[in-house]
């Protein structure tokens, strides 16, 4: 796999940059998936329980 240039990439700045889900950031998504204030605003919608599997 060739090295990726991320000096034009949108999603980062001098101390962050955004990546991919990993399998092992399921755990974490998981929890965040109990933050309905947040949910509701970022996706304008109450959403269902969130399940091991959809994690």
């Amino acid at each position: 796999m060739r090295e990726i240039n991320y000096s034009d990439y949108f999603w980062q700045d001098d101390k962050v940059r955004l990546r991919e889900l990993r399998e092992e950031d399921w755990e974490d998504h998981y929890y965040n998936r109990f933050d309905t204030p947040a949910r509701r605003l970022l996706e304008c919608a109450v959403e269902l329980p969130p399940t091991n599997a959809e994690a």
